[in-house]
């Protein structure tokens, strides 16, 4: 189980490992099981439960964004991250979850038009501390738009010529390094034998090659893994449903993910508590 802080600096990767050519296919791999803190044992050689240490890693914003274009605003702001991840790790096969952490930045609480939202954020993560969901910070930097000419700041909405409405572009904040840290932590948890199921919580392909070093450490330590993306899905034909590369999706429709809403919040190493 993680321990402490969730801050982390990640092992350097052996040389040899880097040249190695050892991939599975996407996400599973059987190979004889070492012992570690949180290693456990292999239940099925058959089935889908491949040991007791499941980390659930959430990219906060990816999640969010998601759910909103497919649930709509009411289901995306419950978060329900406490019962997301024992439902997903359920799902995985997983014996129970050993740890879970949400990687996201807040909003700026002093921009007047962001300190709502940072108010509404902090007070659902701090519900979500209690019930074992641990914060990871990143950070929002914000750009205003400028003539290429002399430098002038411009308005940021921008009015369509067809319809006249006020258009504000996207892009105002972007986040940064909550891709590191998530990697990091689950770079670190691997190395250190924390889990054997790692869930990440997002689409973003980015996160492709950390799932490829993942699978090189739980090789050259003979543990076996199981790799798995979840996400919100929906019948939209403009909304894009993919798994991470590298690993087995494992997709949120709006049944599930409203059966979970309904639950009452339930703390995440709760061992009974995953499926709706």
């Amino acid at each position: 189980m993680l321990t402490g802080s969730l801050h982390c600096v990640v092992p350097p990767l052996l040389a040899s490992l880097l040249e190695t050519d050892l991939w599975p296919p996407a996400g599973f791999f059987r190979a004889p099981v070492l012992s570690g803190p949180c290693g456990g044992r292999v239940l099925s050689q058959g089935g889908r439960r491949v040991g007791s240490g499941c980390l659930v890693l959430v990219d906060g914003w990816n999640h969010y964004v998601a759910a909103l274009r497919c649930f709509g605003y009411r289901s995306a702001a419950e978060f329900p991250l406490d019962r997301l991840a024992l439902h997903v790790a359920a799902e995985a096969g997983a014996d129970a979850v050993s740890a879970a952490a949400v990687v996201m930045a807040l909003p700026d609480r002093n921009r007047p038009d962001e300190a709502p939202e940072f108010h509404a954020w902090r007070k659902r993560l701090r519900r979500l501390r209690n019930y074992g969901v641990h914060h990871e910070s990143a950070r929002f930097s914000y750009h205003q738009p400028a003539c290429t000419r002399c430098s002038t700041t411009l308005d940021r909405k921008v009015t369509c010529g067809n319809c006249g409405a006020s258009n504000t572009p996207a892009g105002r904040r972007k986040e940064k390094g909550a891709d590191i840290r998530l990697a990091s932590l689950a770079l670190r948890g691997a190395w250190q034998q924390e889990y054997s199921t790692l869930i990440i919580l997002s689409q973003d392909s980015d996160f492709g090659p950390m799932v490829q070093e993942v699978k090189k450490v739980h090789q050259a330590q003979g543990r076996r893994y199981a790799l798995y993306s979840a996400f919100p899905t929906c019948t939209r034909p403009d909304h894009e449903h993919r798994a991470i590369p590298g690993t087995r999706e494992l997709r949120l429709d709006a049944g599930v993910y409203g059966a979970l809403i309904d639950r009452p919040s339930v703390h995440v190493t709760d061992r009974g508590a995953g499926t709706p």
